[in-house]
């Protein structure tokens, strides 16, 4: 029997809470029902929300005081955060279902993203087919499944989608992780525009016994960087094939992981090897999110929903100064290979972002900001050439020895 968690509002979502119990206990799982209503709810739960409150040090007279919803999410959000890592390294919890509108699913986000990697958990939400879900997710692997309609009664149409979000939580509680041999780990970032350099090395690593754990740096390098913060995780090596969010965190693109990108390696003292890969663009949605200063740039349409700006000399001096900044405060084994025929599968001559003239400003203006006592070695290849992947792959044997 493995206990559920159930999260909701059961001020507004009393019946469809009380209808996922039911069919846990009908599986013959044990459900536990969790209430972050701002309002008195329809039925007792079994974690209340003074349970909640109290681990803040507040009470419910807290919560009614506050005449505005959004005081009201602030207030709750952090609590529920509080009791959901709690229940969880108590391990009084084995999968979480939340379900919820727009504040119901902040508040449940709020505690699902405390949860790690591989914790069973899922999002029943309203605002699932709306801009702004990421948010929901943030850099942890929860489901999100749209609730179609609103969730404001059963019907029809909820019935199925919240017993398919049962199911499912009874499907990944039920699946045992089989035994897997513990390896060195190194971890990589890459995005398409790089994946045959990283391929490459990746299948050299993994001939050598190492775990390869790869990172998409279109905004996953959060998580990446979270990864490699953890003290937890003992990794060998962190090499850098991708690094284009850097350029979207300073040039308004939609690609950023946040202004700590490529530091936690360095604080931590891992051996690091760095490519510039992929730094000659940044990212956006549509092509009507490209902002409207940026519209008479070099513009690759990569999909209906991505759409790739070129950057601009100018602009990579700054990228290799900021990146220089930051590799300057690493405190272990670090070194720089640079591909002087292109950082990316567009940078590459008759490609649509084939510019050496802005290359060269981003290498002149990278190796004047750099610590002398940094190693940087250029190589005249592309950055996807297979040579250049098995001069990297060298660069890391000496590094790790």
């Amino acid at each position: 029997m493995k206990n559920i968690l159930l999260i909701g509002t059961l001020d507004t979502k009393g019946d469809e809470l009380l209808f996922m119990k039911e069919l846990v206990e009908k599986a013959h799982h044990y459900p536990i029902v969790m209430d972050i209503g701002i309002r008195e709810s329809k039925f007792k739960a079994d974690i209340t929300r003074e349970d909640i409150l109290r681990h803040i040090g507040k009470d419910i007279g807290d919560l009614i005081a506050l005449q505005d919803e959004g005081e009201a999410i602030k207030l709750m959000s952090p609590a529920i955060e509080v009791v959901l890592k709690e229940l969880y390294e108590k391990g009084k919890i084995d999968g979480v279902v939340g379900i919820g509108g727009a504040q119901g699913s902040a508040m449940c986000s709020a505690g699902l993203k405390q949860l790690p990697v591989g914790f069973p958990k899922i999002l029943v939400s309203t605002k699932a087919v709306q801009a702004g879900i990421k948010g929901f997710a943030g850099t942890k692997d929860v489901v999100i499944i749209p609730s179609v309609c609103d969730i404001a009664g059963l019907n029809r149409i909820t019935r199925k989608v919240l017993k398919n979000a049962v199911g499912a939580i009874l499907g990944m509680v039920s699946v045992e992780l089989p035994p897997h041999p513990e390896r060195p780990v190194v971890v990589m970032s890459m995005n398409g525009t790089v994946t045959t350099c990283c391929l490459r090395i990746k299948e050299l690593l993994e001939k050598d016994g190492y775990e390869v754990i790869v990172f998409h740096t279109v905004g996953g390098g959060k998580a990446m960087e979270e990864l490699i913060e953890d003290i937890d995780n003992d990794i060998d090596c962190v090499i850098e094939l991708a690094l284009e969010e850097i350029g979207n965190e300073l040039f308004g693109g939609l690609g950023s992981a946040g202004k700590e990108r490529l530091e936690a390696a360095g604080r931590r003292g891992i051996p690091q090897i760095l490519t510039p890969g992929s730094i000659d663009f940044i990212n956006f949605l549509t092509m009507e999110t490209v902002p409207e200063k940026y519209r008479n740039r070099r513009l690759h349409r990569h999909t209906p929903q991505s759409t790739c700006m070129r950057i601009e000399k100018e602009e990579m001096e700054i990228i290799g100064q900021v990146i220089a900044e930051k590799l300057n405060k690493s405190r272990g084994k670090l070194e720089i290979v640079i591909p002087l025929r292109g950082f990316s599968m567009w940078d590459k001559e008759g490609k649509l972002f084939y510019d050496p003239e802005a290359d060269r400003h981003f290498i002149e203006s990278f190796k004047k900001h750099i610590s002398p006592v940094i190693q940087v070695t250029e190589y005249d290849l592309h950055i996807n050439d297979k040579s250049f992947a098995d001069l990297v792959y060298k660069r890391f044997t000496e590094l790790v020895k």
